[in-house]
């Protein structure tokens, strides 16, 4: 099963990162990347309050879906999207403190299931996937620590 990673320091506790990272309407505002936008699906639910069973509309990349919901903790957010052309993956966020407490080590990752997610492995189309990861930490890493 390949897995496409991508970790960075933020210097700022997680529960900041984490409040960056799930007010879905602001997305747009400090990242123009491969996520294009993250909805609640259930209108009366927000980001915080999601539980396993309950779904986020996503696009990505222009690839419009929606992801179950896996575990929405102090320290991770995942989800499971549907299978594309054969291929699923959990999408994981997790926010870990350092020994300090002071920072965070955000990790974004996608575990990739399927007869044709070899494909998607680091080192063939993978690759461009952990790159936009790494963006993507980069941009939270911004606004994280300009909050």
């Amino acid at each position: 099963m390949p897995r496409n990673e991508s970790s960075i320091e933020i210097a700022a506790p997680p529960a900041k990162v984490r409040e960056v990272l799930l007010n879905f309407s602001a997305l747009r505002d400090w990242h123009q990347g491969f996520i294009r936008s993250l909805a609640v699906h259930d209108s009366s639910k927000t980001p915080e309050s999601l539980v396993p069973g309950d779904k986020v509309d996503a696009d990505i990349e222009g690839q419009k879906f929606t992801a179950e919901i896996k575990e929405n903790s102090e320290n991770l957010f995942a989800w499971q999207g549907p299978p594309v052309f054969t291929v699923s993956g959990r999408h994981e966020f997790r926010m870990e403190a350092t020994k300090e407490g002071t920072a965070t080590i955000f990790t974004q990752s996608e575990d990739l299931s399927g007869p044709l997610s070899f494909l998607m492995s680091p080192s063939l189309l993978g690759r461009m996937m952990k790159s936009d990861f790494a963006r993507f930490n980069e941009d939270l890493k911004t606004k994280a620590e300009s909050e």
